[in-house]
């Protein structure tokens, strides 16, 4: 049974409106159109508070949601819900519709809201997908970094253990200054691989014809590779400060666990929070993982 002069929301949003519906008891009593910039969205919810609103549900649409529920946040009682389910369930939905049907759903306590997590989980979540992104940019670099190598039939990377080993990063650095001679090159190959390969090998991967055009452009992706190193590095110190000061007994326990050192640790935190309530099941979590 509904509860007694419940009022509800319906926000149908898009990247540039918000389409605003209430209902209570009484059925439909309002509804509106409202641009996304946050005078806008203060209007909107200036309207909600007028009409006595307690709960509103809003479509996880791409990002276009996230700025709406921040500015909402500390006002309502807000439900984030997947559009698929809401498009699952009886009734025809229309673009003039949605936020009506939204509201409806609501009101009839016919869906559940998706995990949004506290304040602080998803600022570090914003660090570790920052960190994703820039592993993703560095790789990228990496690999036209190595190209650039090759086209000068600097065959190292054919050697060395990865193209971001600490004896490929010296051969980068000394081509970077123009310095050339393969007897200058091989003393920043560790000694295992000259070993392994041997040294007459090793002289002729690192002798090749190298311009000053060449030695530019490795340069400039040396510098970019290693200023992304220094975000990734930045965002990772932000992300264990947070856990240590929010977190530090959870952040503590995720490292005994065989293989999970700090960023994996911190990245488990960020990821799925530190109250699992809202995974029912195991399965429920490897879901939200997407496993």
């Amino acid at each position: 049974m509904n509860r007694p002069n419940r009022t509800v929301a319906g926000l149908d949003v898009h990247k540039d409106s918000v389409f605003l519906c209430v209902i209570n008891d009484s059925g439909k009593i309002f509804e509106s159109k409202y641009g996304v910039l946050t005078p806008d969205l203060d209007r909107m919810a200036s309207d909600m508070q007028h009409y006595g609103v307690s709960e509103l549900a809003l479509e996880s649409t791409s990002i276009y949601w996230i700025p709406i529920w921040r500015v909402l946040e500390e006002m309502f009682d807000q439900k984030l819900v997947n559009p698929y389910f809401i498009k699952q369930l009886p009734g025809r939905k229309t673009d003039v519709k949605d936020a009506e049907w939204i509201a409806t759903c609501v009101y009839k306590e016919l869906i559940r809201g998706s995990y949004v997590p506290e304040l602080i989980i998803q600022e570090l979540r914003q660090y570790d997908r920052r960190i994703f992104d820039l592993n993703k940019e560095i790789a990228h670099k990496l690999v036209k970094q190595d190209a650039c190598l090759q086209r000068c039939n600097i065959r190292i990377s054919n050697y060395v253990s990865t193209i971001d080993s600490k004896s490929y990063k010296g051969v980068v650095q000394l081509l970077s200054e123009g310095i050339i001679d393969p007897e200058e090159l091989i003393k920043c190959i560790h000694g295992r691989t000259i070993n392994k390969h041997g040294r007459a090998t090793l002289l002729s991967a690192l002798t090749g014809v190298v311009t000053a055009v060449d030695s530019d452009i490795i340069r400039m992706l040396m510098i970019e590779i290693n200023m992304l190193q220094t975000h990734k590095a930045e965002c990772q110190e932000k992300m264990t400060a947070l856990c240590n000061l929010h977190y530090p007994k959870q952040l503590s326990q995720l490292q005994t666990i065989p293989g999970v050192k700090e960023r994996t640790a911190t990245s488990i935190i960020a990821e799925v929070g530190v109250d699992l309530k809202m995974f029912a099941t195991a399965a429920a979590l490897v879901s939200w993982c997407g496993l």
